[in-house]
């Protein structure tokens, strides 16, 4: 007698295919992951946001770029933005990425609108120390720049790479397509251990992020990137989410930006992304927070201050 298959002891992975994207390509897009009546309130509230921010003089423009429109610390700006950092397909995508622990990095918006320019492309992680060999020159890692040292004018795959230490979502709020601007990728560049050449018209070959509202593309912060350029009258809108390694320095300062309200009505993994929870020690006040979560602005405790 034929004795019964076993059932397999874990389900196939359903993100099995846009994991292998990641890994080969650089980055992924996933279609209609968000509903429509989600989309069209956060797009709502990113539009009224950078409209009130404009009206208090808070100007977010890029003059790089034109008139094309930043929206920063989007944790202070709205539970239903607070809710794309802790969706479930960001955090299971970052864990693969980036392994057990992770911090969010940065979470903004951008409105790209007519008129604004191709940005240069460029890596998130310019401050990742690239590996060498003994014998080769180097830069202090106290001495990174943005620009890069030797800048890669086509993608080839390097000898030497460095490990992902970021993973981007940029969350489609209105439609991508080449004429609005959608982000421009060049794919396999994250293998190619160089950070891109930053001319702009691009010398580089590069590929538009394309999708419908609601999808969203997921790329790895060594692929070379940057905001296209929009030729239509209606702005392109999305909402830029990113997770560093949980040694590594976040672009916005959450101890000191974040909204007080905001920490006491988050959960405890909204926390731990923003770094508040201790990793091996790191980011702690006092010993006896070492493994446990730690508060804004809580600092020695007196008995252990000295007096001055």
């Amino acid at each position: 007698m034929n004795a019964m298959p076993k059932a397999p002891l874990v389900a196939a992975d359903p993100l099995a295919g846009v994991k292998q994207g990641l890994d080969e390509n650089g980055f992924c897009i996933i279609p209609d992951v968000l509903p429509p009546e989600t989309v069209a309130v956060l797009r709502q509230r990113v539009l009224d946001q950078a409209q009130a921010e404009r009206a208090l003089g808070l100007t977010t423009d890029n003059l790089a770029e034109g008139p094309n429109e930043r929206v920063f610390m989007l944790v202070n700006k709205g539970p239903c933005l607070v809710d794309l950092v802790t969706h479930p397909l960001a955090l299971e995508l970052a864990g693969h990425l980036l392994g057990g622990q992770f911090l969010l990095m940065s979470f903004t918006a951008n409105i790209a609108r007519f008129g604004g320019v191709e940005q240069a492309l460029h890596c998130d992680d310019w401050w990742t120390p690239r590996p060498i060999r003994p014998d080769q020159p180097f830069t202090r890692v106290g001495d990174f720049q943005r620009t890069a040292e030797r800048p890669g004018a086509t993608v080839t795959r390097g000898e030497f790479v460095s490990p992902p230490c970021v993973i981007n979502f940029a969350w489609m709020l209105t439609d991508f397509t080449i004429e609005n601007g959608g982000t421009r990728l060049a794919p396999q560049s994250h293998l190619s251990g160089r950070n891109p050449d930053g001319s702009v018209p691009h010398r580089i070959a590069t590929i538009a992020a394309e999708g419908k509202a609601g999808s969203v593309v997921v790329f790895d912060g060594r692929t070379w990137h940057g905001t296209g350029r929009n030729l239509t009258a209606e702005p392109r809108i999305a909402a830029l989410l990113a997770f560093c390694g949980p040694q590594f320095r976040s672009q916005e300062n959450y101890f000191l930006g974040l909204d007080p309200r905001v920490y006491e009505t988050s959960s405890d993994k909204f926390k731990e992304l923003l770094g508040f929870k201790t990793w091996n020690g790191y980011g702690r006040t006092e010993a006896r927070f070492a493994t446990g979560f730690v508060k804004p602005n809580q600092g020695s405790y007196p008995e252990l201050t000295l007096k001055r």
